[in-house]
């Protein structure tokens, strides 16, 4: 199915949690637009294993949620005139709230650095 949701890639070079966007999903398959707000970043190589987050649509009866994949890089393209595509072989995948989301990526990066206590 063609689908724009923003998603979160946590991989060893944007372990930041850089917000992209997907293309397409499927059960078993990811097309991730590698594109970050933040700026270019270098595309995985194939193999790597990356988490993804992708924000669902709200819906005003739920509360915001997600589904969380976890996949490995199974190819890198990069068509003329567009950043790269990463297409991720999906290993893994469920539904979560969004907020224990931003929660658990609060507890990664303190608001303020500790040298600053």
């Amino acid at each position: 199915m063609d689908i724009r949701l923003n998603c979160h890639v946590t991989a060893p070079s944007c372990w930041q949690g850089a917000a992209m966007y997907t293309e397409n999903i499927s059960r078993r398959g990811l097309l991730i637009a590698w594109r970050c707000d933040r700026g270019p970043l270098d595309p995985p190589v194939e193999g790597q294993i990356l988490s993804v987050e992708i924000e669902l649509p709200a819906h005003h009866d739920f509360a915001p949620r997600c589904i969380h994949c976890e996949g490995i890089v199974s190819r890198v393209s990069s068509p003329e005139g567009s950043g790269p595509l990463v297409a991720l072989r999906v290993n893994y995948m469920a539904f979560r709230s969004f907020h224990d989301r931003m929660r658990a990526m609060e507890s990664l990066y303190p608001s303020a650095p500790t040298w600053m206590a």
